[in-house]
């Protein structure tokens, strides 16, 4: 059995002879061979042989043929042609050899053998071969494309030279490798610093592109003056690690921004869970069949106390602040006990009615509220909403309180897990502060119809403080 290419050999006494060119499937069949007798001496034989003929593969071969190849410079390497890759100088067919689009008269084989890599090597080859059998030949082209990899370096040889009356410096580079050393061509010295005392001259060598053999060299840098000579040598080595580093950097890079996005959404999850709502959320008050959107419970302070505290009482924040800011601005209907409760009813049952016939319940949370008979109210609600799922409360810390030890202990475990908002005095007076906006968050989802940009900044303003003195006016005018 043999394959597509290979010479078929004849053996005979006499000696080898060579057959003919088995180069296509018609080749197979029966082969006798009859030897010319020259001699007395000469035995008369015949040989017949059969033959079968299949295609060749690539089997042996061990990888398919890269179109692109990647020369290190300073390197000897080789420029090889597709589909020629596996064969020997004897059976590679002559190759016309292309760069650029131009020819390279002087390479007729394939590979291209290349003693030593530079920039000129890189660009595209073509390769063109012929292929035949007995009936017919093609032409096969191939292209490759070639790339030279490396990278520029600078060598700096600084030397200081002390005073001279004749001052002639030489400073020159030089390299060595394992046969020989020869001077190298650098940009002339130039004086970095120079005094009365000594002067200090730099020459730099620059490599355009390190390649491996420089790898292997070793470079000299000789000074001399009239007095004497010194050399330095620098040997270089390849940078490990550097892919490494890459990864690492750009882990740490992905971890911070990562962080930064988490740090942010923290921080501003309030304004966008409100943004959110105000395009696409429905208003959860249709069909829930409540009158108001929160009940608000505060401690009532005698006429005394009102007299003596100078600053924003709870009682001012629940009856002015909250209708101004809530009502007014952001459209929620509140519940006020001074104001939307008859007088005369039972305080206990008007309590419990108005609680069940809100969706929110807000408690401004103080040392006269958590001491005083109000803090029923909260009682009241924590067992509402136990029962009613829609029923939702809010605690506003008003101001530092210490719980008392006879509250119930529902009461107490409500003050500990409920949504908290703390009331920083002026800071919170302004309608887009930070208190407002946590306001907002916890109360009931409504469609806004006159949302602007101005509801979510983020930075509040800063009232004047004659604003503040007028508004402080007006909450002194109205009735207890």
């Amino acid at each position: 059995m043999l394959y597509l290419g290979w010479m078929l050999l004849w053996l005979v006494a006499s000696g080898r002879l060579e057959g003919p060119d088995i180069s296509g499937m018609k080749d197979a069949g029966s082969y006798t061979c009859r030897p010319r007798i020259r001699s007395p001496q000469d035995e008369a034989c015949c040989v017949k042989m059969i033959l079968e003929v299949k295609p060749k593969t690539n089997i042996s071969c061990g990888s398919p043929v890269s179109y692109k190849q990647s020369l290190l410079l300073g390197s000897m390497d080789s420029i090889r042609c597709p589909g020629l890759s596996h064969q020997s100088d004897a059976q590679s067919p002559e190759v016309t050899w292309y760069q650029n689009g131009k020819l390279l008269p002087e390479e007729r084989r394939s590979p291209i053998e290349v003693d030593e890599i530079y920039d000129y090597h890189q660009g595209t080859y073509v390769c063109d071969y012929t292929r035949s059998d007995n009936a017919s030949s093609w032409t096969v082209r191939a292209v490759v494309q070639v790339k030279t990899i490396g990278k520029p370096l600078t060598l700096n040889c600084t030397a200081r030279f002390g005073f001279e009356r004749n001052f002639k410096p030489v400073i020159r580079w030089y390299i060595k490798d394992s046969e020989q050393e020869w001077e190298v061509p650098a940009p002339e010295e130039k004086s970095v610093k120079s005094t009365l005392k000594d002067e200090i001259i730099e020459r730099v060598f620059f490599l355009k592109e390190v390649t491996q053999r420089d790898l292997r060299r070793t470079f000299t840098c000789f000074a001399q003056n009239s007095i004497g000579n010194t050399t330095h040598s620098v040997q270089l080595k390849e940078k490990k690690g550097v892919l490494f580093l890459y990864i690492l950097l750009g882990t740490v890079t992905s971890l911070a921004g990562a962080l930064a996005a988490g740090a942010l959404l923290c921080r501003y999850w309030i304004e966008l869970v409100l943004l959110y709502r105000t395009y696409q959320s429905t208003d959860e008050t249709l069909g829930d069949k409540k009158e108001f959107d929160a009940f608000v419970s505060y401690a009532k302070l005698s006429s005394l106390e009102s007299e003596a505290t100078p600053s924003l009482s709870e009682e001012d924040l629940a009856l002015n602040l909250f209708p101004e800011v809530l009502e007014n601005k952001y459209g929620y209907t509140l519940c006020l006990l001074e104001r939307d409760v008859v007088p005369g009813g039972a305080y206990a049952e008007d309590i419990v009615s108005m609680i069940k016939k809100s969706r929110r319940g807000v408690f401004i949370l103080s040392p006269n509220y958590v001491n005083g008979p109000r803090i029923f109210e909260l009682q009241a609600a924590v067992n509402l909403a136990l029962d009613d799922q829609t029923l939702k409360l809010i605690l506003i810390k008003f101001s530092p309180f210490q719980e008392p030890e006879c509250l119930p202990h529902l009461v107490k475990k409500a003050l500990r897990v409920l949504p908290t908002v703390t009331w920083r005095g002026l800071k919170s007076v302004p309608p887009n502060s930070r208190f407002w906006t946590q306001m907002r968050y916890h109360m009931p989802v409504k469609s806004s119809k006159g949302f602007t940009w101005d509801q979510l900044r983020i930075i509040p303003r800063i009232f004047s403080l004659e604003k503040t003195q007028e508004n402080k006016s007006h909450w002194e005018e109205l009735p207890a």
